[in-house]
């Protein structure tokens, strides 16, 4: 996996490793193999692969035994340690700006998140989704996203706005409800986008922190930083999981409703794979073995739940396919060494 491909603004990296730094973990633990340095994202403006932000929230996890670890942290984190995005953030007029400001220049902090706000001024919806490989799991940053903007939108907005929803990708087995209490309005996991559902009239409250003259001056420089940021490359692998994923619990996960899905046929499909050298059925194996191994790691989940959550009809199909995979049972994977 070539990961200069997924670069995203290091400031949530690096505040994040300062933060368990004071709780007495050192730098190698966190980031050590990661082939990231402290030194490398200490700039206010250094961008470092979204893989490693989840990387260090996992064994921040797996280090300290707290998977809220990063959601409690996550309350308290200023928009203005964000760098240039997080002060054009706040010096906007209203939450519309704010958040419209976040899809118009995306590309200016991140290639490994997609910012949609299609839906914002009809429905409220605001959208972020990883563009990662599916076997990344970016559940843990995507939570710190969701728990920091809400944070920081409370405090600089002159009343707090009203979240009808909150959506995840990914799945959590454990500690829900703590998101439910802070966030305020029901969560759900296991939904086909990260997002966040706001009612539509509190779109137009102001922020206390708003500046017109720096906003205008923040505006123009971010639009001549966008204009030398160059296109990101379509990655048609990342497209068809992140399809297949949004089926495969529901048995629809084949070419025909993939590519239908991606806006083109089956056989313009499968020759957009054969260019990358890979087919339909490598790229739906090799994303079920990910999240089968991802999965298993997780000992809330049982083999039933996990066979669902990858298509099969049941768990003796999902075991045979594990086994085809591996060599041996899923449940071998959970045995201590």
């Amino acid at each position: 996996m070539n990961e200069t491909k997924y670069l995203h603004l290091a400031a949530l990296t690096r505040d994040f490793v300062l933060h368990l730094q004071g709780l007495g973990y050192s730098e190698h633990q966190l980031l050590g193999g990661t082939g990231v340095t402290l030194a490398d994202i200490t700039p206010s403006e250094a961008r470092a692969p979204l893989t490693v932000s989840a990387e260090v929230m996992r064994r921040a996890v797996a280090l300290t035994g707290d998977d809220l670890i990063h959601f409690k942290w996550a309350q308290v984190r200023q928009f203005k340690r964000l760098g240039l995005i997080g002060y054009l953030g706040r010096s906007a007029p209203t939450l519309r700006d704010f958040l419209e400001n976040i899809a118009r220049y995306q590309r200016t902090f991140s290639d490994a998140v997609n910012v949609d706000v299609s839906d914002l001024d009809r429905h409220g919806f605001f959208r972020w989704d990883a563009r990662l490989p599916a076997k990344v799991d970016s559940g843990y940053v995507m939570e710190a996203q969701a728990v920091q903007f809400v944070s920081g939108i409370r405090n600089i907005l002159k009343r707090s706005p009203r979240i009808l929803e909150v959506t995840f990708c990914h799945h959590r087995a454990t500690n829900q409800d703590a998101f439910t209490s802070f966030l305020n309005c029901p969560v759900r996991f296991d939904a086909p986008h990260n997002e966040l559902r706001l009612y539509k009239a509190d779109l137009d409250l102001e922020l206390q922190t708003a500046d017109n003259a720096l906003y205008a001056i923040l505006r123009n420089h971010c639009d001549m930083v966008l204009a030398q940021t160059p296109q990101n490359r379509d990655d048609i692998r990342l497209r068809v999981e992140k399809s297949i994923v949004d089926r495969l619990s529901s048995g629809q996960a084949n070419i025909e409703t993939v590519s239908h899905d991606l806006g083109m046929s089956s056989r313009t499909l499968a020759r957009r794979l054969a260019d990358v050298e890979t087919t339909y059925q490598k790229v739906l194996s090799n994303l079920r073995k990910s999240l089968a191994e991802r999965y298993l790691k997780d000992v809330a989940m049982s083999q039933t739940e996990i066979a669902f959550l990858l298509g099969y009809s049941d768990v003796s199909s999902f075991s045979s396919a594990f086994k085809r995979w591996t060599g041996h049972a899923p449940g071998d994977q959970r045995r201590p060494v």
